[in-house]
């Protein structure tokens, strides 16, 4: 032990090449590190291993082979709560613009109305990725049915969220053939 451990402290003394700030590893690129024992591992035989001691072994970003960052490094940011909260208001405002431009001359088909129901949701969650909450996952669930048949309809839901940065909203549309029930979820992640 006391041998390997000389080798090891000679070999960084005795450095041939000027430390620079690109041969420097940045801070935080460990991924993992294990502890390893050369005769108890696979591949390991007493022919090219010559001291029994076990090493550790340490593996990098840069030294990955799956190339999962590709050479971007990302800092933490620690924030707790949102640059911008879910506003109801604006939330609301683009909902019933959206509804009202694809919904307003439509006349009730089952089929048709499972397909436009996904599509005006996928719509209303163009239209609030503009507004720029970042950092906040949005779903949009829209319902489409029939006024002609009388329908007694009760929407629900029930959700596990923070009261300090989650929120949702709920529009109603309809015409003189469909009515319209579309809800927007807000919920904040860190």
């Amino acid at each position: 032990m006391s041998r390997r451990m000389s080798n090891l402290a000679s070999s960084s003394l005795t450095r041939s090449e000027p430390i620079t700030p690109k041969s420097r590893r940045m801070r935080g690129s460990i991924v993992a590190s294990r502890l390893v024992a050369p005769f108890g591992g696979q591949g390991h035989t007493a022919s090219n291993v010559s001291d029994s001691t076990p090493f550790l072994e340490i593996t990098s970003l840069g030294e990955r082979s799956d190339g999962i960052l590709h050479g971007k490094k990302l800092e933490n940011t620690f924030k707790i709560g949102p640059d911008k909260t879910f506003k109801t208001a604006e939330i609301e405002r683009a909902t019933k613009e959206v509804l009202s431009e694809n919904l307003k001359d439509v006349e009730y088909n089952a089929t048709k109305c499972r397909e436009l129901s996904q599509d005006v949701a996928s719509k209303i969650m163009e239209k609030i990725k503009i507004l720029g909450l970042k950092r906040y996952k949005v779903i949009a669930v829209v319902s489409i049915g029939s006024l002609k048949e009388k329908p007694g309809m009760q929407f629900g839901s029930r959700c596990l969220w923070n009261k300090n940065t989650d929120n949702f909203t709920s529009v109603k549309f309809s015409n003189n053939s469909i009515f319209s029930v579309a809800m927007v979820y807000g919920l904040y992640f860190e």
